[in-house]
């Protein structure tokens, strides 16, 4: 028997059937070759919209008279605070499981129907976001600075991928104050990097014999506290047609900051605002009543985001690694 819990959804003035084991299933889960949450990590919000706070930076550099005379109050500092808008949207899918395959299959593997349920939707859901996050931070409108590189790193001979991701990371710290601390390279950029002759002889020395970068090895040379690997692919192709397979991440390297807890409070070159209350589904399976005209039960698992770039200043994109000329 599923563990149900019925929770009285405010919004809309129904009830919703929380499965707990399957949810259980669908939080556990998480598919590879995904990093949306770590270059936009969640921050839970009460509302579905609001404001969040946005700080000059100068007023953070600023030195202060901080010299307090004998009887006399401390100097007080002040900082301007301006705002910034998020709206929540609901990103839902359903799946079915129908009583033709459930009546099929043994009493032992059932629950298995519904639990690579579970995983199918929250595969899908995570695509989504990935493919969300990737057309954000690759479009040079959303970034603080962006440019090619001199030669494509699938030249050899004449590129210079360390130096190249080196100038970016110093770029942006000399403009911002900030130094980036993470690095997102697509696959097919990583595959070129770590096979730079460059990069091989730094990590392993001159004439190692083989051996290519990991990237806890690149993250320290690089001085930055990860490289992540956008290695997802998705399906270009209409649904029916031939498939049609792409990079989600193209050949693109964004340098950015971010710090190490996620707050509303710390400035980060981007967050995921999402509305965690009681009564909304939160990446929480519902299990929704039979349908005698379907002949099947269905599950959904859903939440309610908005991914927001915070500070675009703190990132730098370089784009078309492996294609500029």
């Amino acid at each position: 028997m599923n563990d149900l819990k019925t929770v009285y959804f405010a919004a809309t003035g129904k009830e919703i059937h929380i499965d707990i084991p399957l949810s259980n299933v669908a939080i556990d889960f998480t598919p590879t070759g995904m990093i949306a949450d770590m270059i936009a990590p969640v921050v839970g919000v009460p509302n579905i919209s609001g404001v969040i706070p946005t700080f000059d930076r100068a007023d953070t550099y600023r030195i202060e008279d901080s010299l307090r005379a004998q009887g006399t109050e401390a100097n007080r500092v002040t900082r301007n605070v301006s705002s910034d808008n998020f709206l929540c949207l609901n990103y839902a899918l359903m799946d079915g499981i129908t009583i033709e395959d459930r009546n099929n299959a043994d009493p032992i593997y059932v629950q298995k129907l519904f639990n690579g349920g579970a995983e199918w939707l929250k595969t899908k859901l995570m695509l989504g976001w990935e493919d969300r996050i990737a057309t954000k931070v690759t479009n040079t409108s959303n970034v603080g600075s962006s440019s090619a590189v001199g030669s494509a790193w699938t030249d050899y001979t004449n590129s210079d991928p360390l130096g190249d991701v080196q100038t970016i990371i110093d770029n942006v710290q000399d403009a911002q104050g900030v130094k980036p601390n993470r690095v997102v390279m697509s696959d097919e950029a990583w595959r070129n990097f770590r096979r730079n002759t460059t990069v091989r002889n730094l990590i392993f020395g001159i004439n190692n014999g083989g051996g290519y970068a990991s990237p806890e090895q690149a993250a320290d040379l690089l001085d930055v506290d990860k490289i992540l690997i956008g290695g997802a692919y998705k399906d270009t192709g209409a649904e029916g047609l031939s498939e049609s397979l792409s990079q989600i991440w193209g050949d693109h390297v964004l340098a950015y900051y971010a710090p190490e807890q996620a707050s509303i409070q710390v400035p980060s070159f981007m967050y995921s605002f999402r509305w965690q209350t009681a009564d909304i589904p939160n990446m929480q399976v519902e299990r929704h009543p039979f349908d005698t005209r379907r002949k099947c039960e269905d599950i959904e698992l859903g939440y309610y985001q908005d991914e927001k770039i915070t500070y675009s200043g703190v990132s730098f994109l370089l784009t078309n690694v492996t294609s500029s000329t």
